[in-house]
């Protein structure tokens, strides 16, 4: 009798890619057009990455829930869908202990807050891990991978009390995430485009991985992107209803460049607002970003009340 293959909850998720015409447009070179937020709707889009082609939730999405490991004090940990990676792999970002609505302001979709960094007075700053600081030093010596950033820490702390030597870690896949370095650090430009593609393989953070990324981490953890948060809705107006608000500022891992030539980072404002950018030692929240290996998320259908699980 011939073997019938069950789709995957990932096939499912892919299947659900919108073809009406309400996702950004992309772009020749792979960047994507946006040129709103989006809070009244909730969509699943595509667009190049790294990997292949990624599928990205975008807007008031509530079907890209999951429920995956317990924190330190033993309570279920949730999170969002970011996107299903070119290989396969599920982005996901940290939402707190129960399963949070959108539009809900709430502490607890965070593990805590931090500085980015220490000082903010060189450029390199703006890196998750960084080099010489001297002014002296050149581009590729400042964006060495040798120091590590105070958030980086922070990550890295957590996950040991969270997933060293539990089960879940077996889930957790090596795939990238981009710290974007480019020579002018990224700007302004993510109004009008985005992209999911990271330029620099040296700026692609992953643990083993040194063919597609740098193999500098530890752990395989890292944060949202400003390009991603684009991509789900988030824009330079106020949305507070699409799925990555939260009413409260947290880090991505996007730099900015500013006429100053200091070291500031994007963030998430509390008002959902994105595109806004800070000083690296300025405290702001931190909602740590996983992905799951393939085919991991086996249950549920990934609503509030039957999120994706890796188990029954």
């Amino acid at each position: 009798m011939p073997v019938t293959c069950q789709p995957t909850v990932a096939d499912k998720i892919i299947a659900q890619l919108d073809t009406t015409g309400a996702c950004p447009t992309v772009n020749d070179d792979g960047t994507v057009q946006v040129t709103r937020a989006e809070s009244a709707n909730g969509y699943l889009c595509s667009a190049p990455d790294d990997y292949g082609t990624s599928y990205y939730y975008r807007g008031n999405v509530t079907n890209n829930y999951v429920k995956f490991g317990k924190n330190e004090q033993g309570q279920d940990m949730y999170w969002r869908i970011i996107r299903i990676n070119g290989d396969d792999s599920i982005r996901m970002i940290y939402d707190g202990t129960s399963a949070h609505a959108n539009g809900e302001s709430s502490e607890d979709r965070r593990i805590g807050e931090s500085e980015y960094n220490s000082n903010y007075s060189s450029l390199s700053y703006v890196g998750y891990m960084y080099g010489d600081t001297s002014s002296s030093a050149g581009f590729e010596e400042n964006h060495a991978n040798i120091n590590n950033s105070v958030v980086k820490n922070y990550l890295d702390n957590w996950y040991e009390n969270t997933f060293l030597g539990q089960e879940e870690a077996n889930y957790i896949s090596d795939t990238l995430f981009c710290n974007d370095r480019d020579i002018l650090l990224t700007s302004i430009y993510y109004s009008e485009s985005l992209t999911l593609q990271c330029s620099r393989q040296s700026d692609r953070f992953t643990v083993e991985d040194k063919i597609t990324g740098n193999g500098a981490l530890v752990y395989p953890i890292g944060l949202i992107t400003n390009d991603e948060v684009f991509a789900a809705g988030g824009y330079t107006t106020t949305n507070t209803n699409f799925y990555l608000y939260t009413g409260f500022n947290f880090w991505t891992l996007t730099p900015y460049d500013d006429t100053e030539r200091y070291a500031n980072v994007h963030f998430v404002n509390s008002l959902g607002r994105s595109g806004n950018y800070s000083y690296v030692t300025n405290l702001s929240g931190i909602r740590p970003v996983i992905n799951l290996k393939a085919d991991s998320l086996k249950f549920g259908d990934g609503t509030a009340n039957n999120p994706y699980r890796v188990t029954e």
